[in-house]
C-alpha cells in the first residue's frame, strides 16, 4: 500500500462521507434559490457583479469540468503530494476571500431560465453521486489538476470535496445576492 493511502483503505466509509457531503451541498445549493422568479434571478447587486442565475450557471460549468476530470483524467498520485482534505473542507466556503473564476467558468447567459439551470445542476450532481456510489477505487491514490490555479494538483477524493464545498460557497453567495437585491428593491 502506498504511503499516500491511509493505513486502512475503506472505500465504503470514504464514499459514504463523500456522498453525504455531495448530497447535503446539492440540497443546500438548490434551497438557496428556491422560490425565486426568473426576473429575481437576473438581478445584479451592481456593475460587474453576478446575479443568482449567473452564479448557478457558473456552478454548472465548474461542476461539469470537475466531473470530467474525476471520471476520465485521473492519474496515479504523485509521491509527496500533501493531503489538503481538511483545508478544503473549511477554506472553500470562506466568502471573506474572493477568488476570481477561470475564464471558462464565467457566466455568459447560457441558460434561459433558472429552472433550466437548476435542472442541469441536478443532472450533473446526480452524475457525480453515481460516480461515487459505483466507485471501488481508493480515490486518494489518484489525482487530477484542478482547473483553478489556486488548487493545483489534488487527489480525486479532494476534488470531490471541492465540488461539494464549491456548491456550498455559491449557496452562500446566492444568499448574499438575495439579501443585497432585497435591500435595493
Amino acid at each position: 500500500m502506498s504511503a499516500l493511502n491511509h493505513a486502512v483503505f475503506n472505500p465504503k466509509a470514504d464514499n459514504e462521507k463523500l456522498l453525504a457531503l455531495l448530497r447535503e451541498s446539492r440540497e443546500r445549493f438548490l434551497r438557496s434559490f428556491a422560490g425565486l422568479t426568473d426576473e429575481e434571478s437576473r438581478r445584479r447587486t451592481g456593475e460587474g457583479t453576478w446575479s443568482v442565475l449567473d452564479t448557478v450557471e457558473h456552478l454548472n460549468l465548474a461542476e461539469k469540468t470537475m466531473l470530467n476530470l474525476v471520471t476520465g483524467l485521473r492519474r496515479p498520485r504523485s509521491a509527496g503530494t500533501p493531503n489538503r482534505e481538511e483545508i478544503f473542507l473549511t477554506v472553500i466556503t470562506d466568502r471573506s476571500r474572493k477568488i476570481e473564476s477561470p475564464e471558462a467558468a464565467r457566466p455568459q447567459g447560457r441558460f434561459a431560465t433558472l429552472t433550466d439551470a437548476a435542472a442541469q445542476f441536478r443532472a450533473s450532481r446526480d452524475a457525480v453521486i453515481r460516480f461515487v456510489e459505483q466507485n471501488t477505487d481508493d480515490l486518494r491514490a489518484t489525482e487530477v489538476t484542478h482547473p483553478h490555479p489556486v488548487a493545483g494538483d489534488v487527489s480525486t477524493y479532494e476534488m470531490l470535496i471541492i465540488m461539494a464545498k464549491h456548491a456550498e460557497r455559491h449557496a452562500l453567495q446566492i444568499e448574499e445576492i438575495k439579501n443585497s437585491t432585497a435591500a435595493k428593491s
